[in-house]
């Protein structure tokens, strides 16, 4: 027992839409009878950006461009690989637009 059966990687720039998407995945892992961990907030990657607002003579006047990435991870144990592959094809026939997923599994 406590032996891992996959991670799934969420990222997307709106959190709101990750926590909704994390709450899916987890009632349907539940429905499924997978065993998971709860999510874990992933460091926020922050891009930035500073470009002039108008070309040639007016480059003191710039603007600032801000995007933040973030991430969250769910760990899935003790399941048969065929599970897994059901729920992972199940969550992206639904899938939300705006959130990605990667999915690394382990074979026992």
């Amino acid at each position: 027992h406590g032996q891992p059966a996959a991670l799934l990687h969420l990222r997307s720039y709106h959190p709101s839409l990750l926590n909704l998407f994390i709450h899916f995945a987890a009632h349907s892992a539940e429905a499924l009878g997978i065993p998971l961990s709860r999510p874990v907030s992933l460091p926020t990657q922050r891009s930035l950006w500073t470009v002039p607002r108008s070309p040639f003579v007016h480059k003191k006047s710039q603007e600032n461009f801000e995007r933040k990435t973030h991430k969250r991870l769910l760990k899935a144990w003790d399941t048969n690989p065929g599970v897994i592959d059901k729920w992972m094809r199940y969550l992206q026939r639904h899938s939300l637009a705006g959130v990605g997923m990667r999915v690394v599994k382990w074979e026992r």
